[in-house]
């Protein structure tokens, strides 16, 4: 608590300072406070566009968004970013007057237009001598904010975690968010595969070419192709996470992972398999329930890097995590479990990212154990590593710094 408090006197010394001193800047990069965190809690998707930056001469800070409740509390915080406790702070007083306000009505569009109010009154009070050229944000943090203090500056968006055609942060019945589309975002991508599926199922014509870009992904901070050994041990990735609206979910995907495990638990001994388990970077054991099974082959493991329990392991499974697609670039296959209707991989994972394992999904409890014995087949074991590598490489692209220079620089010289 302390440490939050004292986090919340340094945003708003700050901010404070702001009303009255000037600041300009090329480039804003704003993240969330959790995910992608390197040494001394830098943000590693960021990390190679902070790079460019340097290398450019370009002048840039660093916004990080606030965790006032706590519930990050695990993640480190990024060394050289501007804590942006204090201005969430205010957003939150004046959410709830807002929303007060206009209870009878809280629609979407009434939701944006009282954001839209909220940020004009903290552009008049803190950000009136506040300018950048271009805002780069994670999770599309404070778009609204950023497009009312500079109405004429080049505002993108990098892809965090998954995008597919039915998502309401991407692309839904055809439309893509209203957010992004009233405040002229443009959607920075890892690879053709996501570019694709925002163009194609955008009946509004928002997604194009100019505004969807694909930069790739640093995939030196992810897995790398590993030549296999002769293991039997499983990674298992979990989605229970504390900010889910429907909390019954987190419930549900218990039930499944233990049924699942209960069911096939014999097999699993007698076949000398080890199951590592690995709860999601936002999982917090005083609001998330645990997953409680007892045999001797599991073990959780929420402390070695992903990278390197990829390297442990032969085999990955989960629900629809994106963890699927890093095991992927380390050649490791991935069992995917079709046993929840909202988060089916049959839409997502096998029609719209045409991932070439229909029969690597898990739809029955005995489905696990029949997968199992079809990856014990040395032959069609190595041959579906071959498969999903290659099957990375459409997924995510490498990250081209002359693409996402030239981008830089072409909007920096037109304002």
């Amino acid at each position: 608590m302390i440490k939050i408090f004292k986090g919340i006197l340094i945003s708003m010394h700050y901010f404070l300072k702001l009303i009255f001193v000037g600041k300009s800047y090329d480039v804003v990069f704003v993240s969330p406070a959790f995910f992608n965190r390197g040494e001394g809690g830098e943000n590693i998707l960021l990390k190679p566009m902070i790079e460019s930056c340097i290398k450019n001469n370009l002048n840039y800070l660093i916004f990080e968004d606030t965790d006032i409740k706590g519930v990050y509390k695990n993640f480190s915080r990024n060394n050289q970013a501007i804590r942006f406790d204090f201005i969430s702070m205010i957003q939150i007083i004046l959410r709830k007057i807002f929303n007060r306000k206009s209870r009878n009505n809280l629609s979407k569009d009434q939701i944006y237009l009282n954001e839209l109010k909220i940020s004009k009154i903290l552009k008049k009070i803190f950000f009136r001598k506040f300018h950048s050229k271009i805002y780069i944000t994670l999770l599309w943090n404070n778009i609204t904010l950023w497009r009312c203090i500079d109405p004429k500056a080049c505002i993108m968006d990098y892809q965090h975690g998954i995008i597919f055609d039915g998502h309401e942060e991407s692309i839904k019945d055809g439309k893509p968010p209203a957010i992004k589309h009233l405040n002229n975002i443009i959607t920075l991508v890892y690879g053709d595969t996501f570019k694709n599926i925002l163009i194609n199922n955008d009946a509004s014509g928002f997604y194009s070419e100019k505004n969807v870009i694909t930069v790739g992904l640093k995939k030196e901070s992810y897995s790398r192709k590993k030549s296999k050994l002769n293991s039997k041990k499983i990674l298992f990735t979990l989605q229970i996470v504390p900010d889910w609206e429907n909390k019954d979910i987190n419930e549900l995907y218990v039930d499944i992972v233990e049924n699942l495990i209960h069911s096939n638990a014999e097999y699993l001994f007698h076949n000398n398999y080890e199951i590592i388990f690995r709860n999601h970077p936002r999982f917090d054991d005083k609001t998330c329930p645990n997953v409680n099974l007892s045999y001797d082959f599991i073990y959780f493991d929420n402390e070695t890097p992903i990278n390197d329990l990829l390297d442990k392991v032969n085999i990955h499974m989960t629900f629809h995590s994106t963890s699927t697609f890093e095991a992927a670039v380390s050649g490791t296959p991935s069992i995917l479990i079709d046993m929840h209707d909202h988060f089916s991989p049959n839409e997502t994972f096998l029609r719209q990212y045409k991932y070439p394992f229909d029969d690597l999904v898990i739809r029955d409890q005995e489905d696990f154990s029949n997968i199992l014995n079809l990856l014990n087949n040395k032959q069609i074991y190595n041959k579906k590593c071959e498969d999903v590598y290659r099957w990375s490489k459409e997924i995510y692209q490498d990250f081209d710094k002359s693409v996402f220079e030239n981008l830089l620089l072409e909007n920096i010289d037109n304002k």
